[in-house]
């Protein structure tokens, strides 16, 4: 059963009241809205994931004058950001519950390239995975690859995803992949390989050239993926 979204002109609402705050570097006016907007079921977190935080981790204006901060801030904004998300979690937790119960799906594990340093898409991934009824493992930013090869046949996942949000660690990420591919060959594993992030926009191609089985950008792919795995007790 997928979420219930609540109707888009909430989300509208809720970014003209957060982006200020955030404009601000305010993190506890961040943290606090985000809590109120779910308690009292204005957003749903997937609405708040997708309208609100995803947007403003996007689009980080940078005027000429202050080009020399603009690596400095966006820092900060992304910081909050992933406070905000990590806030929510006991939020997201509620919601998986109300949705399955004590149902799952198997595990994910979630991560980064080697040299990627940008893990909130990945982090926002690897809630909606949960979401969906997985058990997650998530890894992180700059992820060395002999960590991911070891992580992945021990925790014998149904799915390994990596986000990739810099086109310049596509290289990285398709090194990452072909060494995934070849364990999964000789090991037998029946898990599929995941990729998203800006770095691959909407390009299908791209990522089948980086070896990956499937491209998600958003809650209904990932969800529309995992209906594809059956439910099993915990």
């Amino acid at each position: 059963m997928a979420l219930e979204r609540v109707p888009s002109e909430r989300a509208h609402a809720a970014y003209s009241r957060f982006q200020p705050l955030l404009d601000a570097q305010d993190k506890e006016g961040c943290v606090l809205l985000a809590l109120s907007l779910l308690q009292t079921e204005e957003l749903d977190i997937v609405t708040l994931y997708e309208g609100i935080i995803g947007p403003l981790a996007r689009n980080q204006a940078c005027v000429d004058s202050e080009r020399s901060l603009c690596v400095w801030k966006e820092h900060v904004r992304t910081s909050i950001l992933r406070t905000v998300v990590e806030c929510c979690y006991p939020h997201l937790m509620q919601a998986r519950r109300a949705l399955s119960g004590d149902m799952t799906r198997g595990l994910a594990v979630i991560g980064c390239p080697t040299e990627e340093y940008h893990e909130l898409g990945a982090r926002i991934v690897a809630d909606f995975f949960t979401l969906c009824g997985f058990n997650v493992t998530f890894v992180g930013a700059n992820t060395p690859q002999k960590d991911i090869l070891e992580a992945v046949p021990l925790l014998s996942p149904e799915f390994a995803g990596v986000s990739v949000t810099g086109p310049y660690n596509l290289i990285a990420a398709r090194r990452t992949i072909q060494q995934l591919v070849a364990l999964r060959e000789s090991s037998g594993g029946r898990f599929r390989i995941v990729v998203g992030g800006q770095a691959f926009g909407e390009d299908l191609e791209l990522a089948k050239s980086v070896g990956a089985d499937v491209l998600v950008q958003n809650y209904d792919g990932i969800f529309r993926l995992c209906e594809e795995v059956p439910w099993s007790s915990r």
